[in-house]
C-alpha cells in the first residue's frame, strides 16, 4: 500500500518504520528544509512488543522524505499524527491535494468532529490512538511499538476503517476497534491530562512518584477531568480503568497508586512510552 505520513516526529516515525518493514511504500511529508537532515535516515532503538518480533531492534530507518505534495500523487491512505490544536490547519493544506484519499487521524480530540467534517467527509477518515511512543535522544529515536486503537465516527464501520485495520495488522500491530472512538479518546485525554501537570512540575515520572503531594494532585485532577467527561455523556462504567478514581476506599486508592508506581518503575515499555509527555506543554495548556 502507498502511504503518506505527515511529519517525521515520534509517532509518525515509529509507525512509518513498521509499515515500511512490512513492505509498504511509505513517504513522510516534512517541513521545507527538513529533508536534508534525513538523507542518512533515522537511527532507531526500538523495544518491540509485537508478536513474532525480536524484542529489541537497533538500526536505521531509511526514511523517504518529501517537502512538497501535489494532486498527482496517488496515495491510498494518509496518516496524520499531529497535535489536536494543529489538525484542522494541516487538513486544510493537505485535503485539497489528496482527493478521494482515506485518512487516519492519530490525534487527541476534545471539541468533537464538526471542524474536521467541514474539511473532510466523515466516511473518508477514522480516528486513532497510538499505543506506541518514545522520544528523540539527539538524533536517535528511543521508542517502543505495540498496537493501535481506532474507530469510525458515530460507530460507523466503513471502508476507511477496514483499510486502516488491514494496514496495521499487516505489520503485526494489534488493532482494536473502539465502539465509540470519541468517548474512548476523551477518557484517555482526561487521564493523561490530569497526570500531566504534576509530571511537568516535578520534571519527570520518577520525581513525580517521589512526591506524595504531587501524586495526590494528579489523582484529584484526573478525577475532576473524568467528571467532566462523564457530564458530557460518557458511561465511565465501560472503562474499568477509571474505577480507581471514584472509589470511596482509601485502601484501594493506595493499592492502585502503588501498582501504578511499580509499573512506571519497572516497566521499560511504560517508561519509554511516556517519555514524550514533557515535550509539549502547549498541548496540555490547550486541553485545560
Amino acid at each position: 500500500m502507498k502511504v503518506m505520513i505527515v511529519g517525521a516526529g515520534v509517532i509518525g516515525t515509529i509507525y512509518g518504520w513498521a509499515l515500511s518493514e512490512a513492505g509498504h511504500s511509505v513517504f513522510h511529508l516534512v517541513r521545507p528544509g527538513r529533508s536534508s537532515f534525513l538523507t542518512n535516515g533515522i537511527a532507531i532503538d526500538m523495544m518491540d512488543r509485537r508478536k513474532n518480533h525480536k524484542k529489541w531492534f537497533s538500526g536505521n530507518y531509511g526514511i523517504k522524505a518529501l517537502e512538497t505534495l501535489d494532486s498527482t500523487n496517488s496515495y491510498e491512505i494518509v496518516i496524520i499524527p499531529v497535535k489536536h490544536y494543529a489538525l484542522e490547519d494541516v487538513l486544510k493544506q493537505i485535503v485539497p491535494l489528496t482527493p478521494n484519499v482515506d485518512y487516519l487521524l492519530l490525534t487527541q480530540n476534545w471539541q468533537g468532529t464538526v471542524g474536521i467534517d467541514n474539511i473532510l467527509p466523515s466516511y473518508r477518515y477514522v480516528l486513532g490512538d497510538a499505543k506506541s511512543g518514545g522520544s528523540f535522544k539527539g538524533n536517535k529515536l528511543v521508542a517502543t511499538i505495540y498496537a493501535i486503537d481506532s474507530g469510525g465516527i458515530e460507530n460507523k464501520q466503513n471502508a476507511c476503517l477496514k483499510k486502516a485495520q488491514d494496514l496495521f495488522q499487516s505489520a503485526d500491530l494489534r488493532t482494536t476497534i473502539q465502539d465509540n472512538i470519541l468517548h474512548y479518546l476523551w477518557v484517555q485525554y482526561a487521564v493523561n491530562g490530569g497526570f500531566w501537570p504534576p509530571l511537568v512540575r516535578a520534571g519527570g515520572v520518577k520525581a513525580t512518584f517521589r512526591n506524595q503531594h504531587l501524586l495526590e494532585m494528579a489523582f484529584l485532577a484526573i478525577r475532576e477531568c473524568l467528571s467532566v467527561v462523564r457530564a458530557r455523556g460518557v458511561d465511565l462504567h465501560k472503562y474499568p480503568e477509571t474505577d480507581i478514581y471514584f472509589t470511596g476506599s482509601i485502601l484501594k486508592r493506595v493499592i492502585g497508586t502503588m501498582a501504578i508506581k511499580t509499573m512506571f518503575r519497572f516497566s521499560k515499555y511504560i517508561q519509554r512510552n511516556s517519555a514524550h509527555d514533557l515535550a509539549d506543554p502547549k498541548e496540555i495548556k490547550t486541553f485545560y
